[in-house]
């Protein structure tokens, strides 16, 4: 063999150890690498930017649901549960021009989680107003609302008839959740809503509504309480607990008026001895810039309100002062039913500004009758704009303390979602 034949050997034998070495590099760095998007997996995340709603949906079986529900028409709900079996609705995204989820008359036990609603503009409406309530429910079993978010709508209502067993399986929860501009109004009028109304003419055990912020803008708001307990009661051993909730904003419509019947907290209700709110707590609230009253006893006993924090400087973000009532806390038997007894107001903070923001107005006169009030801290400076702004401050601090979030979390679809778009 030639030496010029045995050196083409040798450079052929090179070049195809080179070839073959450069393969298994190329191999290697691709399967290290986390493997792309499918063409229909792009597609998907371009099509997930805007949400697309589903028309209504009515629900007839008990289970878990998940997905996008609209309704235009205020007669219809954007979800109605006809079942009396447990339904969980969880990581979706509901809107109505009247009620968005709807349950009457099936015992309802409805549990609603990580889900976002939204009230759309209200169309006529036959035989009685059919505001945007979030959640309606007449006849009920259980009732939990966690991680929600709201804005628009006209808040949770919960009405007539508990057949629960009493247990803390069989209750209601409502926590966690995030709420703007709660808004009774309809087309040509406005029903009296709230972020939560009790309305059942009841005893029940375990309730809880808690770690809730609801935030109500002048002039893009229509609330009238914004938690209001009408004629339903808690039990001695278990009283309806509401606390740790944010509460800002509370106006008439148009906020200019200088008339106004909403306010904050309420216990409410013109039931007799037999009916009346009773055994509730409402504690470690923080009530800000809220037009007529922050905490407010209209009816009911054994009945305790204690350590909240009500800031009210009674101004506008230009600075006009409230043209309506403002006041902190009071209690007094307004229904004259000879119900009201029995209840204390003790270690709340607060700085109220009254109508007019030229006095103040932090307990009203006529509390004491109705209630035991003892100290309660009347802090020395005026409220200002500031000061209110320094409670949401507080409120944020309070929230990381406990390490709690509230509304939705992001769903395993939306992870996935934001994990496929960073590779695009």
């Amino acid at each position: 063999m030639t030496k010029q034949k045995k050196y083409k050997r040798l450079y052929l034998l090179l070049f195809t150890i080179a070839i073959l070495a450069a393969i298994a590099v190329s191999m290697v760095y691709f399967f290290k690498q986390p493997p792309l998007p499918s063409p229909a997996a792009k597609e998907s995340i371009k099509q997930a930017g805007p949400i697309r709603y589903s028309g209504p949906l009515v629900i007839t079986r008990g289970g878990t649901y998940t997905g996008n529900w609209e309704s235009r028409d205020s007669e219809v709900p954007a979800v109605e549960v006809r079942t009396s079996e447990p339904v969980v609705i969880v990581n979706s995204n509901i809107r109505g021009a009247g009620y968005l989820i709807k349950s009457w008359g099936y015992e309802a036990n409805i549990t609603v989680r990580h889900t976002n609603g939204y009230g759309l503009t209200p169309t006529s409406w036959n035989s009685y107003m059919k505001s945007r309530r979030f959640l309606t429910v007449d006849v009920f079993k259980n009732v939990v609302v966690e991680n929600c978010y709201m804005e628009g709508t006209a808040g949770i209502s919960v009405a007539e008839s508990y057949r629960g067993n009493g247990t803390t399986s069989e209750t209601i929860k409502i926590r966690y959740n995030k709420a703007k501009n709660i808004d009774g109004r309809v087309q040509g009028g406005k029903d009296l809503v709230q972020f939560v109304q009790f309305n059942f003419k009841g005893a029940i055990r375990h309730v809880e509504v808690a770690w809730n912020q609801i935030i109500n803008e002048p002039g893009n708001s229509a609330v009238e309480d914004n938690i209001n307990i009408y004629n339903t009661r808690g039990t001695s051993d278990s009283p309806i607990k509401i606390h740790n909730n944010y509460i800002q904003g509370a106006f008439p419509v148009p906020a200019t008026s200088s008339t106004y019947s909403g306010g904050g907290i309420i216990t409410d209700g013109d039931g007799d001895i037999n009916v009346c709110p009773a055994y509730v707590e409402a504690f470690e609230n923080h009530l800000v810039g809220l037009g007529n009253y922050g905490v407010g006893i209209a009816g009911g006993n054994n009945i305790e309100i204690y350590e909240n924090r009500v800031i009210v400087a009674a101004v506008f973000e230009d600075n006009k002062a409230y043209p309506f009532w403002t006041s902190g806390i009071w209690a007094r038997d307004f229904y004259k039913k000879n119900a009201t007894f029995n209840n204390r107001i003790y270690r709340n903070t607060l700085a109220v500004t009254g109508q007019s923001g030229t006095w103040r107005n932090e307990i009203v006169d006529s509390t004491a009758v109705f209630a035991r009030t003892f100290s309660n801290i009347i802090l020395p400076d005026k409220a200002t704009r500031e000061t209110e702004r320094k409670e949401f401050l507080k409120w944020q601090e309070k929230l990381s303390m406990h390490g709690i979030s509230l509304g939705p979390a992001p769903s395993k679809y939306k992870q996935k979602h934001n994990a496929l778009s960073s590779q695009l």
